[in-house]
């Protein structure tokens, strides 16, 4: 019972911490990263790509049919200014010739009328708790079960 109780709780620990959203994916000896991954419409982003040879071509291609093109610096890294200009799910796919090198997913959400853009930090963990409660409450009644059951053997 206690086995099959610490098997339930690794799973619900497990499916907690798995990531929810999409990796982006980068070939072997690249890298690649964006400035924002949730621009809002019409907010320039920024996707640098790593791990080039010194003074290449790379080719960003996005989902809404941009292509751009930057020389890696002596460093080794091309930097990319891209504008969406519609909400929806983008990608960003960097090649190097003709290889793909980076693929980068960006989230791009309707502009508010008015507002002003603030920073987003931390995330509402009230769910977590009330799970994370639940499950203690629910192995600390089996925990009592099984000693119950075991105090009434042991007096039988």
């Amino acid at each position: 019972m206690i086995r099959r109780s610490a098997l339930v709780a690794a799973a619900a620990v497990a499916l907690v911490l798995a990531p929810t959203a999409a990796m982006a994916y980068d070939a072997p000896g690249y890298g690649s990263s964006v400035s924002d991954s949730t621009p809002a419409v019409g907010s320039a982003v920024t996707v640098r790509v790593t791990g080039v040879d010194p003074g290449a071509t790379v080719t960003l291609k996005t989902s809404d049919g941009q292509t751009l093109t930057a020389t890696a610096n002596a460093s080794g890294v091309a930097t990319f200014k891209v504008t969406f200009e519609a909400a929806g799910n983008f990608t960003a796919q960097a090649f190097v010739n003709g290889a793909l090198v980076s693929d980068q997913v960006l989230t791009v959400s309707a502009a508010r009328a008015g507002a002003a853009e603030l920073g987003q930090t931390g995330f509402d963990a009230a769910g977590f708790a009330v799970g994370g409660g639940l499950l203690v409450l629910v192995g600390a009644g089996a925990v009592v079960l099984v000693k119950r059951r075991q105090s009434t053997k042991a007096s039988a």
